[in-house]
C-alpha cells in the first residue's frame, strides 16, 4: 500500500508541515494556471464522507475566482455586506465584543484575501448524512495548503465562506443551489517580498499528549 514512500518523503513532508503559515499580504505576481490546478488537484484528494455521499459523484465542487475579474468584485461586495449585516445582528444579541468590533471592521473594509490576492478559491461540499461536508472541506484545504507551501505558494483562509452557502446572491454567483452545499474558501498567490508572518507558538508534545 505504502510502497515507493522513503525516508526522504517522510522528512520533506515535515520540512513542508513546519514552514506551512497563513499568508496576509500578496505580490501582485500571479503563480500560473498549472500551479493553481496542481492545489487544487491535492484538495480533491482529500478525505470525504462516503456514506454522506454515496451515488454523487459531483460531491465536490471547486470555484477560482480571479483577482481582475468582474466576479471578484461580485464575490467581494457580497461577502463585505454580508459581514456588515452579521455584525449589526450579532451586536445586539451580544453587545460590542472584540470579535464583533472585528468583524464590524471587515464589513467596512471587505474580507481580507478576496481582491487583494491573485485568486480566491471557494470548495464546496455536498451535504448529507451524516453531516461530515465541513469536516471533510478541512481536509480538502489542508492538503491545498501544504500542496501550496510545497510549491512556494502562500495561502490564506477565507472563513468568511462559511457563512455564504445559504447566501443567494453568493450562491447565485457559483451557481449553485442554496444550501446543498457547505462552502469555505482561502485566497492564493506568492507572498508579499517584504512579508514576514508572526511568531507562533504550537503545542509541545510533551505537554500536549498523553500515552495512557
Amino acid at each position: 500500500m505504502f510502497e515507493g514512500i522513503t525516508h526522504e518523503h517522510s522528512a520533506a513532508l515535515e520540512v513542508i508541515i513546519k514552514l506551512r503559515r497563513s499568508v496576509r499580504s500578496f505580490s501582485a505576481i500571479c503563480p500560473s494556471q498549472e500551479a493553481i490546478e496542481s492545489i487544487i488537484q491535492a484538495g480533491l484528494l482529500a478525505p470525504f464522507g462516503a456514506l454522506a455521499v454515496v451515488g454523487n459523484p459531483d460531491f465536490r465542487k471547486v470555484f477560482v475566482i480571479r483577482s481582475s475579474s468582474a466576479a471578484m468584485e461580485v464575490a467581494a461586495g457580497i461577502l463585505k455586506n454580508k459581514m456588515a449585516k452579521l455584525a449589526d445582528e450579532l451586536e445586539k444579541k451580544v453587545g460590542p465584543v472584540p470579535f464583533v468590533q472585528n468583524l464590524k471592521r471587515v464589513g467596512q473594509q471587505g474580507v481580507s484575501g478576496v481582491g487583494n490576492a491573485p485568486y480566491y478559491v471557494v470548495v464546496g461540499e455536498k451535504k448529507g448524512m451524516p453531516p461530515v461536508a465541513a469536516q471533510s472541506l478541512s481536509y480538502c484545504l489542508a492538503n491545498m495548503w501544504l500542496k501550496a507551501t510545497s510549491l512556494r505558494i502562500g495561502m490564506q483562509l477565507v472563513s468568511a465562506t462559511t457563512q455564504m452557502e445559504s447566501d443567494p446572491d453568493f450562491c447565485g454567483l457559483l451557481n449553485i443551489t442554496c444550501g446543498e452545499y457547505a462552502l469555505d474558501g482561502c485566497a492564493l498567490g506568492y507572498p508579499a517580498d517584504n512579508y514576514q508572518p508572526p511568531p507562533v507558538e504550537y503545542p509541545s508534545l510533551t505537554k500536549s499528549v498523553s500515552w495512557l
